[in-house]
């Protein structure tokens, strides 16, 4: 090889490295598939098809060559398979149910474009004062999760963190000690692969100024999407969870970015989708979609 070539190659290399790293990161509460249904609320075959098509809109809707990253609440084994093959082959997740460490009880998966994304670390701890086995933490309704991982483009080789998790609704102290956890989790998964841009989406049951929402906030760690962005990139509804009637409503789905010291993230976009489709409620929980740089 002439050296003019190589210096092309280590050019292009450079180049690539330093790219920044564009990020789709959706979170939602996709309501799992019940036996018993709530007043207005359709069974999951109905749902599904519509879940699908918002799926898939916010997929190709992404910016070009931006890498999109989905993390799902309630996700039960069934429901996990037929979402993987409603969007197709090339969607893996990492997560496992929360009842048993294997397929038993409600995910909290990430789902990612392995033809775009590698995998390079996965784990899922329970939101519990012993995080390595499945349990119950501080008088919580249900078992509690986090799935987190270690991803990398294939493009650019840039990697990241993603953190999904689902907050307890029936115990404030569960929430607000479970994600403590959650917290410390991240921060050593972040100090053992660097220093990489890190997400957390998740379902809190803990609007702007609740339990758990403080903790992270007090913490300092991670930043929330809404407040970054400025008023002009907030799209759609504020509400995120609506139940099955629409007469209620409240803030509890989030996406947060950090570590806020590095200041490595811009917003561009910041939109809660609406639910209902001709009628019918995909879920009692809206979509939120996020678009970020992160700065290399």
């Amino acid at each position: 090889m002439k050296p003019s070539s190589l210096f092309a190659c280590a050019a292009l290399f450079a180049q690539a490295a330093m790219a920044d790293l564009d990020l789709r990161l959706i979170t939602f509460n996709i309501r799992y598939a019940a036996s018993s249904l709530m007043t207005n609320e359709k069974p999951w075959s109905t749902r599904r098809p519509l879940l699908k098509n918002q799926l898939a809109g916010s997929i190709t809707g992404a910016a070009s060559g931006a890498l999109t990253v989905i993390g799902m609440q309630e996700v039960l084994h069934q429901q996990l398979l037929d979402i993987k093959s409603d969007l197709g082959s090339r969607w893996a997740h990492i997560g496992v149910a929360r009842d048993d460490g294997k397929q038993s009880g409600e995910y909290c998966p990430i789902l990612y474009d392995n033809t775009a994304v590698k995998l390079i670390y996965s784990e899922t701890k329970w939101l519990s004062p012993t995080p390595d086995t499945p349990s119950f933490g501080w008088n919580g309704g249900s078992r509690r999760v986090i799935t987190i991982g270690v991803f990398e483009s294939i493009a650019s080789g840039e990697r990241f963190i993603a953190a999904n998790t689902h907050l307890d609704n029936a115990s404030s102290q569960a929430r607000s000690e479970g994600i403590k956890v959650a917290l410390s989790v991240i921060k050593r998964i972040q100090g053992t692969y660097g220093p990489l841009g890190v997400s957390l989406t998740g379902d809190f049951n803990s609007a702007p100024g609740g339990d758990a929402y403080t903790v992270v906030q007090n913490d300092g760690y991670l930043r929330e999407l809404y407040a970054l962005a400025d008023a002009s990139k907030r799209f759609g509804p504020v509400h995120t969870y609506t139940t099955f009637t629409s007469t209620t409503g409240s803030r509890i789905d989030f996406i947060w970015v950090g570590p806020a010291a590095d200041n490595r993230w811009d917003v561009q976009r910041y939109e809660v989708l609406d639910n209902v489709k001709d009628g019918v409620y995909i879920s009692d929980h809206r979509a939120v979609v996020g678009d970020l740089k992160l700065r290399t």
